[in-house]
């Protein structure tokens, strides 16, 4: 009997896949639409807790409210009016019923198929791929694209891969980012020690769109309000009725080649750390959330910055030339 099990289970009326570590005690659970992680629950003292606020209903994921746990593709966040400019030619996307905004990508809606799924004795991998975004598909997005999204459980790690390659002829742009919201209790988030290492912090409209070019790159040092770096004493970085809604850059990067923002948990002694390969973080308390207000934090991965589709200085970056891939990598470590 191996260690690790993949499991096939419903949340609601939506199909979703488990990946258990039986020895640990931890399932990491994710809907096939839109290869959205529905839980990550892991042994906590002797107990089952989940680390993951996502959706808490069928219901509430149908809503799609708080774009809770979505993985963002083809865009992540915001762009204004949902028009951008290829080559010369201006596009302007739809919004994706429920929604009447457009924001977050539009393929949170759209059901995709595990394509792979590998077990050895230290970890279970499952590719879940989308091949549908083609010309025609959505509007305002004339390109073709193939995704995949790759979940790998190890003991108190989870990493995750999202891919895209460009199906079509054309140059294609493409931007991605994962929007989770962690807890380490039930008790909110006051007393959670916030690390996040960056030196650099993106400054934002009254719409949450970045300022027009260099105006939007912000220093930290200038904003000590928002200085969540590790060398803060831990007092200063407790949230403590802290507003977050900001994206910073700059990231420090460690040996391993990854970035890494955390909260900790005093009481319990849970720490969730984020890691990230390249990219921008953002921290949302959730003070503008329907539900569950400041009940969890996101620390949220994103490959660029906010409207990356309309920056003169991401131009080159985000688009993905004919049989070429883009590739966006994090994840998620525990330590209790």
């Amino acid at each position: 009997m191996g260690r690790y099990k993949f499991l096939e289970r419903a949340f609601g009326q939506y199909k979703t896949i488990v990946l258990a570590d039986e020895i640990e005690g931890n399932e990491f659970e994710i809907a096939l639409q839109g290869a959205t992680p529905i839980s990550y629950k892991i042994n906590l003292n002797g107990k089952s807790f989940n680390i993951l606020d996502g959706y808490a209903s069928p219901e509430e994921m149908k809503a799609a409210r708080g774009a809770r746990c979505w993985i963002m593709m083809p865009f992540a966040n915001r762009i204004p009016g949902g028009r951008y400019s290829v080559n010369g030619h201006e596009f302007k996307l739809d919004p994706v019923p429920p929604r009447t905004d457009i924001i977050h990508g539009f393929t949170s809606y759209e059901t995709f198929s595990v394509s792979n799924v590998f077990i050895s004795e230290n970890s279970i991998e499952v590719a879940l791929s989308y091949n549908k975004i083609r010309p025609g598909k959505f509007n305002g997005y004339p390109f073709a694209l193939d995704l995949e999204v790759k979940y790998k459980l190890q003991p108190e790690k989870l990493s995750i891969q999202i891919s895209a390659e460009n199906a079509g002829t054309g140059r294609a742009p493409f931007s991605t980012g994962w929007h989770p919201y962690f807890k380490t209790s039930d008790n909110g988030i006051e007393s959670l020690i916030f690390t996040l290492n960056a030196d650099g912090i993106i400054l934002l409209d009254d719409k949450n769109i970045p300022l027009p070019q260099g105006a939007a790159y912000g220093r930290v040092d200038n904003f000590p309000d928002l200085d969540f770096r590790a060398g803060v004493p831990e007092e200063r970085r407790r949230i403590n009725g802290s507003v977050l809604d900001n994206c910073f850059s700059d990231l420090l990067i460690e040996d391993d080649g990854f970035s890494r923002a955390s909260i900790q948990d005093k009481e319990n002694g849970l720490k969730i750390t984020l890691f990230q390969k390249g990219g921008v973080t953002l921290a949302f308390s959730g003070d503008s959330l329907a539900q569950r207000k400041r009940n969890s934090v996101a620390i949220e991965p994103m490959q660029f910055i906010t409207n990356a589709f309309n920056r003169s200085e991401l131009i080159e970056k985000v688009f993905i030339m004919p049989g070429e891939k883009s590739i966006f990598e994090f994840g998620v470590e525990i330590s209790k």
